[in-house]
């Protein structure tokens, strides 16, 4: 049979030889039944042979491994934090949730990270083993979840227990050291940073500083109050102008119903103080009196009449005379004047006040006018450095919101270490062995059993197939 699969594999098959092949499958050897049992019976030792030779070898000489497991977690976060700076402006720090980007996974670099080989020799130096000595883990990421599940081997439960608490203090370590180095190089940026918006908030300040020493403003208030302060003025000089026009109607009708001059009137109430003035007033009107009385009575001619007469002229002149040596100003050419004036006192007093009070607001009016003319051409000459002055304060807040907004936001993100490597906590602690662990010495008796139930089944098939064969080859 050898010679005949040897001779057919050498040769390109012709018509004639495939169907020499076909029979020879179909009907085997001519050897007899007895030799073809011997026969089977070998092939079978020898495979059998072949598989359960190694895997006696793997489980006699495969040492005893005791397995820790233990699991981690990486809680998710979303946490922010934010600052509101009065008059400057707003800070504000957000860490979003590792697992919200889908090209990233944080669990398969914490994969990475516990099984790279810095975190290795580390936790093989802590326990004083070499690290080519120190297995890798076998880490386990559990889908849909934030946990990762590892199990680290060792020669006995004790091993086994402190490689897996050295792996995880390893781990938190670089974890650490990762997080430190982040940070050190984000301040050292930040740093750069804030060394160029200072540098910015410095150079506006000192133009400022230079533009108030040149202007004649220092300040947009200043600028602001003297606006207010302009129209304060302007709407006191409307009011006092108000004020003026009732209290020229009053002095005019006070004026019309007296038919005097404040004056005139002020002249009468210096008369009306002289003790002199007033008794020949007083006698002066008696006399003047008497004499309407008597001319009523009697004649022109008559005596008491011209008596009368004489008595009130010489009264009268002495009464001017002393009108003319008092005030001078006083136009006296009526006695109706001088008659009113020892008369109505209070109404000339009003008179006078009137007219004093108006004269008063004409001044202010006047000062006032004047006040508003200088702030006008004042106003007129800081416009232009109140415009500018504005636009180095508004570039001043620029800058000093940018810096002091920059300032808050790198130290609020201090305060977050977590946000390229997520907090990990231990959920479950390293577990003590308490037996030893067979998964793969069961694993190689399965899989040798597995391959012994395969190769005596394909010697089954060879062994029935010639009937078989036959009855395909013959229903054909």
């Amino acid at each position: 049979m050898e010679r005949i699969v040897e001779h057919t594999a050498n040769r390109r098959p012709t018509p004639r030889r495939a169907a020499w092949l076909t029979v020879l499958l179909s009907h085997g050897s001519s050897l007899p039944r007895s030799r073809r049992l011997p026969l089977y019976a070998g092939i079978a030792l020898a495979m059998l042979a072949v598989i359960w030779t190694p895997t006696a070898l793997f489980l006699l000489l495969k040492p005893t491994t005791y397995t820790s497991t233990w699991a981690l977690i990486l809680p998710g976060s979303g946490a922010g934090h934010a600052v509101s700076l009065e008059n400057v402006g707003q800070a504000s720090a957000t860490m979003s949730s590792p697992y919200t980007s889908r090209s990233v996974d944080p669990k398969v670099n914490y994969k990475a990270v516990a099984e790279s080989d810095p975190v290795l020799a580390a936790a093989a130096a802590a326990i004083g083993m070499r690290a080519e000595d120190f297995d890798k883990p076998r880490i386990k990421l559990v889908d849909q979840t934030a946990l990762m599940n590892f199990r680290v081997s060792g020669a006995t439960p004790e091993q086994a227990l402190a490689k897996s608490n050295a792996l995880y203090a390893a781990l938190q370590a670089e974890l650490e050291r990762l997080r430190s180095d982040e940070l050190r190089r984000r301040e050292a940026g930040i740093s750069d940073m804030l060394s160029s918006f200072s540098a910015k908030l410095r150079t506006a300040q000192q133009r400022i500083l230079d533009y108030q020493a040149d202007a004649q403003i220092v300040s947009i208030e200043q600028f602001n109050e003297l606006i207010l302060n302009l129209e304060r003025l302007r709407t006191q000089v409307r009011d006092l102008k108000a004020r003026r026009a009732g209290l020229a109607g009053q002095l005019e009708s006070l004026r019309d119903a007296l038919q005097i001059d404040p004056q005139s009137a002020t002249a009468l109430l210096e008369l009306q103080q002289d003790a002199l003035f007033g008794r020949l007033a007083e006698d002066w009107a008696a006399a003047s009196a008497l004499l309407t009385r008597n001319r009523a009575r009697w004649g022109k001619k008559h005596q008491q009449v011209v008596s009368a007469q004489d008595d009130e002229s010489e009264l009268r002149r002495a009464l001017v005379g002393r009108a003319r040596a008092l005030a001078p100003t006083l136009a006296l050419n009526s006695e109706r004047l001088i008659a009113k004036g020892s008369s109505a006192p209070e109404l000339y007093r009003r008179l006078i006040e009137l007219d004093a009070e108006r004269r008063g607001l004409d001044a202010q009016i006047a000062s006032l006018a004047q006040d508003i003319d200088e702030q006008d051409r004042l106003l007129e000459r800081n416009t232009t450095d109140a415009s500018n002055l504005e636009d180095l304060k508004r570039r001043h807040q620029v800058a000093t919101a940018v810096f002091t907004t920059a300032l808050a936001k790198a130290d609020i993100g201090k305060s977050d270490r977590f946000s390229s490597y997520p907090l990990v906590q231990l959920l479950a602690t390293p577990t003590r062995p308490t037996k030893a662990d067979t998964l793969g010495r069961n694993l190689a008796v399965l899989g040798a059993a597995a391959g012994s139930l395969f190769s005596l089944f394909g010697l089954y098939l060879l062994w029935i197939r010639k009937p078989f064969f036959q009855r395909l080859l013959k229903n054909a």
